[in-house]
Order: structure tokens, then sequence, then C-alpha cells
């Protein structure tokens, strides 16, 4: 069990990365045009009851995704999105495997594979849209139930962690959606 100390150590140490990552905030997104918000809108009404108002927020606030004017262009900008979001997200994760627990070894293998998966999904979507979408979907596979209950069966509760964990959820709906609209050959 983890000394107060040890947990105190941890708390600084998610309140500095969450400090520093919101002092490196990017510039804020040109307006997007009609179209892509009729593009980004249809999309997102794909990810699901639960994730559609964040997937409007992450798609609308980036400019590749924001100014994307056909599917295509939409899913290679949220595909390169997502592979630069969770590759930060992993490295916050990263910094916990300090404390050797394994709960987050679990996650972080998680968050590698979806890196991995968004990355092979994006390098499909020009050649064959439908293995792209398949690798996407791979992505939000059984991991994120494996990661969940491997802190919830360890205890562990923070909401530094869970907002990570949601936010690849979101982008896993994200990344099936925009590559499920792309157009299928058969």
């Amino acid at each position: 069990m983890a000394s107060l100390n040890d947990w105190m150590m941890l708390m600084t140490l998610f309140l500095s990365l969450s400090l520093h990552s919101a002092s490196q905030a990017p510039a804020p997104a040109p307006t997007p045009t009609f179209v892509s918000n009729n593009l980004i809108e249809s999309t997102c009404k794909n990810t699901g009851k639960l994730y559609t108002i964040s997937c409007m927020k992450i798609l609308e606030s980036d400019p590749g995704t924001a100014s994307a004017s056909s599917p295509l262009d939409l899913a290679k900008a949220a595909l390169n999105l997502a592979v630069e979001d969770i590759r930060v997200a992993g490295k916050k994760l990263r910094v916990l495997l300090k404390t050797k627990r394994k709960p987050f070894e679990i996650c972080v293998n998680w968050f590698d594979m979806a890196v991995g998966q968004f990355s092979m999904s994006s390098k499909e979507v020009d050649e064959d849209p439908e293995t792209a979408n398949y690798d996407a979907a791979l992505a939000n596979s059984h991991e994120s139930a494996d990661c969940e209950n491997a802190l919830a069966s360890a205890g562990i509760h923070l909401p530094q962690i869970e907002a990570l964990i949601q936010r690849l959820k979101c982008f896993c709906r994200i990344a099936y959606a925009v590559t499920d609209a792309l157009p299928q050959e058969f």
C-alpha cells in the first residue's frame, strides 16, 4: 500500500503535468467553414450519444480537422490528431510506471496499441478504407476494459487518468466513425 508521501508525490506530478500541458495550449483554431461543420457534425453523430459532444469539441478545435473538406481529408487529419494526442497521453502514463504499478502498465500498453492501430489506419485510408476501418476498430477492443478493471481492482481512482482514458475512448470512436464514412470499394 502506498504511503501518504507517495500519493502526495504522485498528485504533485499530475498537477505539474496538467499545468505544463495547459501552458502549451495551441493557438485558437480558425473558424471552421460551413461544409466542415456539417462534415464534423455528421461524423460525430456516428460516435455514439456519449461521445458526440466530445467529438465535436476535439475535431472543431484542431485546424487540420476543422478545415477538412471531404471524408478522406477528415479521416487523415483525425487519425493524425489521434496518434499525436494519444502518444502524449501515453507519455503521461509512463511517468506513473515509475511507481511500478501493474494497472498503469496495462493501460500504457493499451495506449501504445491504440497509437499503432491509428497509425496503420492512417496509412491505409487512401488505398484500403475497409482495412483502415477495421484497424481503427481494433484500437477500441477489450484493452479499455482491461485498463479500467485493473485500476479498479487496485483501488486506484485518479481523475487525471480517468480523463486520459475517456479521451482515448473518444478518439477510438472518432477513428471508427471517420474511417466508416469513407467510400468502400467492393
